[in-house]
């Protein structure tokens, strides 16, 4: 497989299988000013919130979605 690795604080490592971006839904929220990208639909079992607020969300040692929220704020920085 190939994948990127994300550790968390506790260094916890979980993975961003590549092969599954093609797959890939990204949204716009623009009443809350949200990019979700969700990699794969469905529950998860762990979420990681990151610097600037962005959520991490994991199901089985995977990422599944990432929520990066007030995204026209970092776009124009």
């Amino acid at each position: 497989m190939s994948g990127v690795k994300l550790m968390d604080e506790g260094n916890e490592e979980y993975v961003v299988d590549l092969k599954s971006l093609g797959n890939a839904k990204i949204i716009y929220n623009s009443v809350t000013d949200t990019l979700h990208i969700i990699i794969d639909e469905g529950e998860a079992d762990k979420a990681m919130l990151l610097e600037n607020n962005i959520v991490v969300r994991i199901r089985n040692g995977r990422v599944i979605e990432i929520g990066i929220p007030d995204i026209t704020k970092i776009i124009q920085e």
